[in-house]
């Protein structure tokens, strides 16, 4: 993926970035539901817990202001609940270091550090990554489909200006949906967890030439909100169980981006209406 971006060249005056899970493809739920809370049970040997521990991955990872981080991030807050309410999770501190300092949170990251500390959760953290990415591959593409709207949104962006998928998940997996579901043909480059965080790929994209008041990132997490404020470009929010709505009004988002008239009260109403969906 680092070296996608580094052949990706501007083509047209703006950059729309767009996220995937839970934005443009209805996969945030089977994938935490049915991938990364089970694997987790699995891999700390939680099953007589299994109904607690998933309906707080689902509480941490989909229904919270962490919805959309990176899964080491996640799984950090859910491995700092069970350490609290269910038993001591061996190498928690150092884990939790390695997540605050890593440029990039990856398998291929997670196993550097490892052969750097010996960490125990470090290691316990990249075999249940690796058993989350075993257990994706399973599910059925007919399970992974995009929101109604979501792909001609896509396609009518492309239209306006570059875009870019930008999302904290496994880039080749993420590339392998929209590649099945005939998306990425309207998209110009990939970034994902193997890049770095959502503020360092939308950097890493503006650096290509972009003025920040040319890109729109389009997201359903606080992490695509936080990370547009800190390139200091524009956000547009697909909110949490209403994308099918918030798709329906993403050309009238697109027409104010394209006109200039973004900034101010329309993107405030925007955000507004994210940080109450979330209840943040």
């Amino acid at each position: 993926m680092k070296e996608e971006l580094k052949k990706f060249n501007k083509t047209k005056e703006r950059l729309i970035c767009i996220d995937s899970d839970g934005c443009v493809l209805d996969t945030m739920e089977i994938k935490h539901m049915r991938c990364f809370g089970p694997c987790l049970v699995h891999e700390w040997d939680l099953a007589k817990y299994r109904e607690e521990i998933i309906r707080l991955w689902r509480k941490i990872n989909l229904l919270s202001k962490d919805r959309g981080v990176n899964r080491f991030v996640g799984l950090g807050k859910v491995l700092e609940d069970i350490n609290e309410n269910y038993f001591r999770v061996e190498g928690l501190d150092g884990y939790q270091e390695w997540v605050k300092s890593a440029k990039e949170l990856s398998n291929e990251s997670a196993a550097r550090a490892y052969e750097e500390t010996g960490n125990p959760c470090i290691k316990k953290a990249l075999e249940w990554s690796e058993l989350v990415n075993q257990s994706l591959m399973m599910v059925s593409m007919s399970k992974k489909q995009p929101f109604e709207g979501a792909m001609e949104a896509v396609k009518l962006s492309h239209e306006c200006g570059d875009v870019a998928i930008v999302t904290s998940a496994n880039g080749s997996e993420i590339r392998k949906e929209w590649k099945s579901l005939n998306i990425e043909q309207y998209t110009d480059v990939l970034v994902s967890q193997e890049t770095g965080t959502k503020t360092r790929c939308l950097k890493a994209l503006q650096e290509k030439g972009y003025d920040p008041q040319m890109i729109l990132m389009v997201g359903d997490s606080p992490s695509d909100l936080e990370a547009a404020r800190e390139v200091g470009t524009f956000f547009y929010p697909i909110l949490a169980y209403q994308e099918r709505e918030s798709w329906e009004e993403f050309p009238e988002a697109l027409k104010h981006f394209q006109e200039g008239t973004y900034e101010g009260a329309y993107q405030e109403q925007k955000i507004l209406e994210f940080e109450k969906n979330l209840r943040l």
